[in-house]
């Protein structure tokens, strides 16, 4: 990479003990966006090693041997380092693969910023699932020099390395008596030469095993040795300045931390305040849920009364129709009986009329009209 900003050749090193994962690997540089310049693969096993070809679906792949026997992870880094003939370097072991925005990404940081070491992104750490990958962890947060003396947050396949900046970044190495933390302990070294560009975003995944153990975050007796070592290593390296920024962050993360259990205590009992609260509201709505049983089946009774009600009155109304029907059938008989009555009231009235003038008559004239009226 030229001082003018020119395109970086990237050099993609592979440290691999012949992982089933390593063609998933290999195949995840293949697919970059920005095409590297090579892949250097060490063979970190020995002999056992499966035969590789010189190329992979088309981009050039040279192998480095270990010989008979297996390398160190400092010695494997190592070898990939004077086997790479790249501007820029970037390892990538054989069980984690790049997304392919990944190169792309850092290689356009280094060209924008030719001062800088490194320049480092994100990283997904996690496991693949029978849903898809399962991230159990992010690693992208922004370049912290001091932070980087107490932790390492940089995974390895995170970072590319601007390996012409400088003779000094040239002449870093891997160091050998680390088997554990020796990228840490790279980082550190090139921190103290010039500044990482960071470029926000994952694009890369960190594979755990299928049990869920990753040495990232192990505490075994290995990693705390090589952590005391590494401290050893870097205590008394750095300038009173950088000695005091480091106790400075150091007491600014202690009351960071002191005022988060602090907050974290009030949340919590603001959670039981609030849990209480719930378990009330619980025992409200079950309460409520009882009287609703209670009115739902008291509703029930009343639409069963009321369906009973409507069916009697139902069936009276076919009762009244019943008996519009044969009124109206009387009725014709009823208007004759009025007219035999009108006229049965008339005889009489006839007849009580002639007896009333029989009783009038005398009896010398009911013997006049005796004589005149024909015998019946």
């Amino acid at each position: 990479m030229t001082a003018g900003g020119g395109s970086p050749l990237v050099s993609v090193v592979v440290r691999s003990t012949d992982r089933p994962s390593l063609a998933a690997t290999l195949d995840s540089i293949a697919a970059q966006r920005w095409r590297p310049h090579e892949i250097v693969l060490v063979n970190a096993l020995g002999s056992g090693h499966r035969e590789l070809p010189d190329a992979w679906l088309g981009l050039k792949m040279r192998v480095t041997k270990a010989g008979s026997g297996p390398l160190r992870r400092s010695a494997a880094a190592n070898a990939g380092l004077d086997t790479a003939t790249g501007d820029a370097v970037i390892f990538l072991d054989d069980d984690d693969v790049f997304l392919p925005e990944h190169l792309h990404k850092l290689a356009q940081a280094l060209r924008g910023r030719p001062d800088a070491v490194a320049a480092h992104t994100g990283v997904s750490l996690g496991q693949q699932g029978p849903q898809g990958w399962l991230e159990r962890h992010v690693f992208d947060d922004p370049f912290d020099r001091s932070r980087l003396r107490l932790e390492n947050f940089l995974p390895m396949h995170a970072v590319l390395i601007h390996r012409t900046h400088s003779a000094a970044v040239a002449a870093c190495r891997f160091d050998e008596s680390l088997d554990l933390f020796e990228d840490w302990d790279y980082w550190l070294q090139l921190a103290c030469i010039g500044n990482f560009v960071g470029v926000p975003g994952v694009s890369a995944r960190y594979v755990v095993a299928s049990d869920g153990g990753s040495g990232v975050f192990a505490e075994s007796a290995a990693a705390q040795d090589a952590r005391l070592r590494l401290f050893a290593k870097w205590r008394g390296r750095g300038s009173d300045e950088e000695h005091a920024a480091l106790m400075l962050q150091a007491r600014a993360d202690f009351r960071d931390a002191r005022q988060a259990r602090a907050e974290l205590a009030s949340a919590r009992d603001t959670q039981e305040g609030l849990r209480a609260m719930l378990q009330a509201r619980d025992e409200e709505i079950t309460a409520h849920a009882r009287q609703l049983v209670g009115l739902q089946q008291i509703l029930q009774a009343r639409e069963a009364e009321t369906a009973a009600a409507l069916e009697q009155i139902e069936n009276l109304r076919a009762v009244l129709a019943a008996r519009d029907e044969q009124i109206a059938h009387l009725e014709p008989t009823l208007a004759a009986r009025e007219l035999e009555i009108v006229n049965f009231r008339a005889a009489l009235a006839a007849h009580e009329a002639e007896l009333a003038r029989l009783r009038n008559e005398s009896p010398l004239q009911a013997l006049r009209r005796s004589l005149k009226t024909p015998p019946r």
